[in-house]
């Protein structure tokens, strides 16, 4: 072999091997293109599934001490960004509305409601004495539909709770104690909607 066929082969093989670890190094690429791709998908996914939740509409059935008299105002309020549709409301067990404590409040029993349309932040309330009841927890399943999506809720509300919830009311004594209360309960409004 003569020096000058000994240098081509060793140009060969060098260029094989230059070859090789060109190839190998574009499989590797390859697969860190592909496995940071898949991170990507993953990610946005992750990102609609998010902004879904953060969007949609989301129907919630709640109890709470009306303002006036020892009644409770029962609740059904989409608290969502995006508008709602009550499909059913079931409480376990039964309210009995003969003893609501108001005349004719059977007419808006809550748990008849059924395809009601609910917009953004819209509710619908009825108010029922439970001074009578005797089961100390309610359990709540609701069914709505929400962005061609239907969700069930399910969950419980302690009605020992309602009995314990206290109201303070401010004492008014003259014009300026009294102005001084609305200002107060204006600046409570103003900061919960900063």
């Amino acid at each position: 072999m003569t020096s000058a066929e000994w240098y081509s082969s060793l140009f060969q093989f060098i260029g094989i091997i230059i070859s090789f670890a060109t190839f190998i190094g574009s499989v590797i690429a390859i697969y860190y293109t592909y496995q940071n791709l898949k991170e990507m998908r993953k990610q946005l996914n992750e990102q609609k599934k998010q902004y879904f939740e953060q969007n949609r509409g989301n129907i919630v059935f709640y109890i709470c001490k009306s303002t006036v008299g020892i009644t409770h105002d029962l609740i059904i309020k989409n608290f969502g960004n995006s508008p709602a549709k009550l499909i059913s409301l079931n409480i376990t067990p039964d309210l009995d509305w003969s003893k609501a404590g108001q005349t004719g409040v059977d007419d808006f029993n809550v748990t008849k409601l059924k395809d009601i349309f609910l917009a953004p932040q819209q509710h619908i309330s009825t108010v029922f004495d439970f001074t009578k009841f005797e089961a100390t927890e309610l359990d709540v399943e609701i069914k709505y539909i929400t962005c061609d999506k239907e969700f069930t809720e399910i969950y419980k509300i302690d009605i020992n709770c309602l009995h314990s919830v206290l109201t303070l009311e401010p004492k008014i004594d003259d014009e300026l104690s009294a102005l001084k209360n609305i200002n107060k309960s204006l600046v409570a409004i103003s900061d919960k909607f900063i």
